[in-house]
């Protein structure tokens, strides 16, 4: 179950008012989330369902309004993985016991 529904991610991208893009936006906060968990390395879904830390949340809106807007392997200007920030946001809650 997505933390995030799909009219706030779509208000986030500025993609609000028209629904063209709606199983893009879908698929990209899926795979947002698991990229979150995974770089966490905890199963937030399971620990803290429907109440993921408001860092979490907001990196998924990042990488989805990221990867949205840039829908290239490589972007002009920009050599970055991810969005400026996520990793930061991440940093609080990853776990460094594994």
């Amino acid at each position: 179950m997505s933390q995030i529904t799909l009219e706030e991610i779509k208000a986030h991208c500025q993609a609000d008012d028209f629904t063209d893009d709606d199983v893009l936006l879908a698929d990209l906060l899926g795979v947002a989330e698991e990229y979150v968990q995974k770089h966490v390395r905890r199963d937030l879904e399971a620990e803290l369902p429907g109440a993921w830390p408001p860092g979490c949340v907001h990196a998924v809106k990042l990488l989805v309004a990221y990867w949205y807007g840039n829908r290239a392997a490589v972007g002009d200007g920009s050599n970055s993985e991810v969005p400026m920030g996520v990793r930061d946001l991440l940093a609080p809650h990853r776990d460094l016991s594994a």
